[in-house]
């Protein structure tokens, strides 16, 4: 029962996600598409267009890019304070905190870039370079943290509870699925994960990536061929497929577990820098705009 509620749980954040992100891609579309005459008009042209006074950096449209953007970045710290700290508690899954700080990392850049007016210059750069270079690594170190094994709260399985999923799919397999020796080992062969722990850091990632894109093509391919080569009820083929799958997967996952690791510590080498330097310099710049009177509408 508890899975149960856990999987509608999962699959009505997914959604909410899923809307959140759809709703805050029409907007920035909107706005770019409607400013866009704006946007691409020469620099020194720009105070005589007649959506200057909104769209600029301190207009009250472009202001309030400003404002939102910043604050979304620096609701991505609170991510960190739940994965840190007992500030919130068992509050919410590990994983939908992090859904959410990805959220931000990708809209919140966004609407800095349309506060900009697509034209950033000075120590605004750094911050801005900065920002990208943070929102671009936050992706592939999601990529990265989906490689490892966690249980449904978002934290990291130990090797005793990676065998005993391994030991449940096979037991799945044999108890609920009556395939003989010859079919088992069939599938076997065809999904095995097979054995990559010699594999460096580079082809690691390499395999991962081209993997996963081809998986797709893999999947669908493979189901074709034992619907027809298995002789099994129609309305097990599906069922077969799955477990065997997603045995396959957490293989693959177990024997990476060692590289993804790795590469995830160098993630974070590269990744936390730009992030100290995007917030700095972030601050530097409000200030300094409060400082000058740029306090929006207030």
């Amino acid at each position: 029962m508890k899975s149960n509620v856990g999987n509608h749980n999962s699959a009505r954040g997914r959604l909410i996600l899923k809307l959140l992100y759809g709703i805050s891609f029409l907007l920035i579309f909107y706005f770019s598409y409607t400013g866009s005459s704006f946007y691409m008009t020469p620099y020194s042209q720009r105070p005589r267009h007649d959506a200057y006074r909104d769209l600029r950096p301190a207009g009250n449209i472009g202001h309030a890019f400003g404002i939102i953007g910043s604050a979304m970045m620096l609701f991505m710290l609170l991510y960190s304070l739940r994965k840190r700290t007992r500030m919130f508690g068992k509050l919410g899954n590990l994983s939908y905190w992090l859904d959410i700080h990805i959220y931000f990392g990708v809209i919140g850049p966004l609407l800095v870039i349309l506060h900009t007016s697509f034209k950033v210059q000075g120590l605004v750069a750094v911050s801005f370079w900065s920002m990208v270079a943070v929102a671009s690594s936050g992706v592939f170190g999601r990529y990265l943290y989906r490689q490892i094994p966690r249980d449904i709260d978002g934290e990291q399985l130990t090797n005793v509870e990676l065998d005993s999923m391994k030991n449940r799919l096979t037991e799945q397999i044999s108890v609920d699925v009556k395939l003989n020796k010859e079919q088992l080992n069939k599938l076997d062969a065809e999904l095995s994960a097979g054995s990559f722990e010699n594999y460096g850091l580079a082809k690691s990632l390499w395999f991962l990536i081209i993997s996963d894109l081809l998986r797709p093509f893999k999947r669908k391919k493979l189901k074709r061929k034992y619907m027809t080569e298995l002789n099994l009820p129609p309305h097990l083929h599906d069922q077969v497929f799955d477990i065997f799958w997603e045995k396959s997967l957490l293989e693959r996952r177990i024997s990476f577990l060692n590289q993804v690791q790795t590469l995830f510590h160098y993630w974070h080498v590269f990744h936390k820098p730009f992030a100290v330097i995007m917030y700095l310099v972030m601050i530097v710049h409000v200030v300094v705009a409060v400082w000058l009177g740029y306090v929006w509408l207030f």
